[in-house]
């Protein structure tokens, strides 16, 4: 039976049901709110999903800044693994998206300022996110919180996760996560760039269909850029650079929504294909932070063949 304590943190209630882990809302003595992790038991039994995890973890907690739930602490040698972070008091982008719609001009570019300031402090420290989506940014009534940095590719290193393929989301994972499966700062912008297309335009940044055909468009064809203020557009489209090495910076992004048109320009892929229409209406709740929606209760992609290479990629989500 699950105990109802972890460290100096009690549990009240479900948030939400993860890949790795249940995520609970806790408390401490004196009523301060936490959101508590508890690893699943077939993770926890894994040491090389513990020792990723520790090591992420050991960067991770040393993290302070705006924009970011920080991690407060954890256990992960106790016989029931945990981690313990900030209580973000609000809905994943992902929901307000499906819900409300696009974003307008000046809300993309408040939400890519304070994300582009968050992955300063992230890289800044050490660390790269590996998993940044609208699931994994939660809003408040006064700004957005990033979550869950560092736990996909503790996820990435456990054969539960079939042999230690790619762990993310597809339309959100830089060419260099799927061919040479790293993660370099320089991905986190480039998933920025996609988090900021589809808030914009309410469409999948490499369109939907099945994970083939997502990754085929992030290898070979580009986003679909269309309908996108001309303003946002430059700043998105350096993002999107197939090279990381000529993607701009958080800190550049950030200057560059602040100030617009002046990013470092990138040339705007040109899409062999057609892409898909903008929905008519909200899309269904499908993409969430790890720490709301049951991740599991949506089938797992199956592996696919990369259209590019002869070795077989898996992608699923963190």
């Amino acid at each position: 039976m699950q105990p109802r304590t972890f460290g100096p943190y009690t549990v009240l209630s479900v948030l939400g049901v993860g890949r790795t882990g249940r995520v609970h809302l806790g408390r401490t003595d004196k009523g301060r709110r936490v959101a508590v992790r508890v690893i699943r038991p077939e993770f926890a039994a894994d040491p090389r999903f513990r020792s990723c995890l520790q090591k992420e973890m050991e960067i991770v907690s040393g993290i302070r800044g705006p924009g970011i739930a920080a991690l407060l602490g954890g256990d992960l040698e106790a016989d029931v693994p945990w981690l313990a972070a900030e209580y973000v008091p609000g809905p994943s982008l992902a929901t307000v998206l499906a819900q409300c719609g696009p974003l307008s001009v000046d809300g993309v570019r408040r939400l890519g300022v304070e994300l582009a300031e968050a992955l300063t402090t992230i890289h800044g420290a050490g660390a790269v996110h590996h998993d940044l989506k609208p699931g994994n940014v939660l809003v408040t009534a006064a700004d957005t919180r990033v979550v869950d940095a560092g736990i996909a590719r503790a996820a990435a290193a456990s054969p539960l996760t079939r042999g230690g393929g790619l762990v993310g989301t597809p339309g959100y994972l830089a060419p260099e996560q799927l061919l040479n499966r790293v993660s370099l700062p320089a991905s986190d912008v480039f998933a920025l760039g996609s988090l900021l297309l589809h808030a914009a335009t309410w469409r999948e940044p490499f369109g939907t269909g099945d994970v083939a055909a997502v990754l085929h468009r992030v290898l070979r064809v580009g986003p679909d850029l269309r309908g996108l203020d001309p303003g946002l557009a430059p700043v998105v489209a350096a993002c999107l650079h197939p090279d990381p090495a000529q993607r701009p910076s958080p800190r550049e992004v950030r200057d560059g929504l602040m100030a617009p048109r002046t990013c470092p320009p990138a040339a705007e892929p040109v899409s062999d294909e057609p892409a898909d229409e903008p929905a008519d209406e909200p899309p269904a709740d499908t993409a969430s932070a790890d720490d709301a929606p049951d991740a599991d209760d949506a089938p797992d992609a199956d592996e696919v063949e990369d259209p590019v290479r002869d070795d077989r990629l898996s992608v699923v989500e963190s």
